[in-house]
């Protein structure tokens, strides 16, 4: 409705012109018509010498007839110039028109990209839009940045994941505790409904796959139940060593129900649980809608990260009983007891190196973990994705900036940055970042309170495979007011006369 007001009241004003240029050059033809008629009438006057008179001219209009045809120029040019000052008039309108149709069109498109770099990418261009061939791009474009975002979605939900895992993996627990706490995190991480791990079970019998923890309807249970190597689907994917998917579950597979009905998953994913091709075990999962692709190889990495885990602590049991099986040969032995103490002289040494190493590590782990704990003390630490959003923040972060956590995650880092700051720092910021190296500046943020605080800031993009994959920040407050915006313009005034350059010892993090 505002568009359509500004384009009559734009017309109106067109038009007003229009009539005003045309009457000027009426005007003007007739001033020049009279101007020619009088300069005529003039010059003959002046040259037969006679004095300037009704009767002269009378006369003159009878001895020469051309001036009846001068006295035409009046009308003749001010219809000349008349016609001359419409032609031109319409065709000022013609070309304001033009450019007026074509000033809409490119705020269209300069409101939809605005748009999409905000993040908006829900919405297409409007029907007012009449380039297709730029629409259709724009919106291949669109989808492109639609998949992308998914696609690294994906990738941190794994990424956090694995993590998770990892910690998991790392804490001191017997088999089947830990088989509990693996199965229970992937059954709720992955949003299924039922989970049970297999371990391979090696007995007087034979060897087959033992239960050792089923997880279902966030309650653990307890069930008992061994499967041969190769029998059911279970049995199958232990042998195949690839994974099984199954989309239509039989009604009698699954035999655990909830409280609430006897509804049977729709969906089945049997993993094989692989160290250095190896399989010591099956990861069975159960849905009541299909895993995609991402949550089928995360369950494959899971698999994979807890066969290794599994295997070290098989090994580890070997060799204790090894150890346990050669001492007492050593008492019935006596033939051997030189062979056999040298292979328990070569256990102990590896055992010693074994312990000296754990001693190391765990030096190690202190030393890292007093340096973590004077990082978190004194820097301001965060990260984020490609897009500048908030994944990470440490607790100086939160101190200095009086928000938490859950109010910064997910945020945008403009979400704290003062409006006093300088587009054109976080213009270079990103330019800089985006080649892959670090930069270093001045910014001034805002508290939650709305107070300032200044921080020198360095961020340092963090690459995989060769590819930017997220940036991490690292600040340090600068609790001098006067000191920190003299740094800041100083900064400023270099960024504006192009002097402004990245420290030639800046360097990238690679996480491979």
């Amino acid at each position: 409705m505002k568009e359509t007001i500004s384009k009559n009241k734009a017309q109106r004003f067109l038009a007003l012109n229009s009539r005003k240029l045309k009457t000027e050059f009426l005007v003007i033809g007739c001033f020049l018509g009279v101007a020619l008629l009088v300069i005529s009438i003039a010059l003959d006057l002046f040259k037969n010498d006679v004095g300037f008179s009704l009767f002269a001219i009378k006369n003159l209009y009878h001895d020469n007839p051309v001036h009846w045809v001068i006295a035409t120029a009046p009308f003749f040019l001010g219809s000349l110039f008349y016609l001359t000052g419409r032609m031109i008039s319409e065709r000022e309108l013609k070309l304001e028109e033009r450019a007026g149709y074509e000033h809409r069109q490119f705020s269209i498109l300069q409101s939809y990209i605005a748009a999409l770099d905000n993040g908006d990418l829900g919405s297409d261009l409007p029907d007012t839009f009449d380039n297709r061939l730029v629409s259709e791009q724009l919106s291949r474009f669109r989808k492109k940045l639609i998949s992308n975002k998914h696609e690294e979605e994906k990738r941190i939900w794994e990424s956090e994941g694995l993590a998770r895992l990892g910690d998991m993996l790392r804490t001191q627990k017997d088999m089947a505790s830990l088989a509990d706490d693996v199965i229970r995190f992937v059954v709720k991480y992955c949003q299924c409904n039922q989970g049970a791990v297999f371990l391979l079970n090696e007995n007087q019998d034979g060897p087959n796959l033992e239960l050792t923890a089923c997880y279902a309807y966030d309650r653990k249970k307890h069930i008992s139940k061994t499967i041969p190597i190769g029998n059911g689907i279970v049995g199958q994917c232990f042998l195949e060593k690839e994974t099984i998917l199954l989309s239509e579950v039989p009604g009698d597979y699954v035999k655990i129900t909830s409280g609430l009905g006897m509804a049977t998953p729709a969906f089945l994913a049997i993993v094989p649980m692989k160290a250095k091709e190896v399989v010591v075990g099956v990861l069975e999962v159960a849905c009541f809608e299909r895993l995609d692709a991402s949550r089928v190889r995360f369950l494959e990495k899971v698999s994979e990260a807890f066969a290794s885990v599994v295997e070290s602590v098989t090994t580890s049991g070997n060799i204790k009983r090894l150890l346990s099986e050669s001492q007492r040969q050593t008492q019935a032995l006596r033939a051997q007891e030189e062979e056999l103490r040298q292979n328990v002289e070569e256990l102990q040494s590896i055992q010693e190196q074994l312990t000296r190493q754990l001693d190391e590590n765990q030096l190690m782990q202190k030393n890292l973990d007093t340096r973590e704990k004077v990082l978190a003390m004194t820097t301001i630490l965060s990260e984020s994705d490609l897009f500048g959003t908030i994944t990470y923040v440490n607790s100086k972060f939160c101190e200095v900036s009086q928000y938490s956590a859950e109010e910064l995650i997910g945020k945008g880092h403009n979400f704290v940055r003062h409006p006093d700051m300088s587009a054109e720092v976080f213009r270079v910021m990103w330019q800089t970042i985006k080649k892959g190296k670090v930069f270093q500046g001045i910014v001034k943020n805002r508290k939650k309170d709305g107070t300032p605080y200044w921080v020198d800031a360095v961020i340092v993009p963090v690459f995989e495979d060769g590819k930017i994959v997220k940036y991490v920040g690292a600040r340090y407050h600068i609790r001098d007011t006067v000191h920190a915006e003299k740094l800041y313009l100083r900064q400023l005034e270099k960024i504006m006369q192009g002097e402004f350059a990245v420290p030639a010892s800046s360097m990238s993090m690679n996480t491979n």
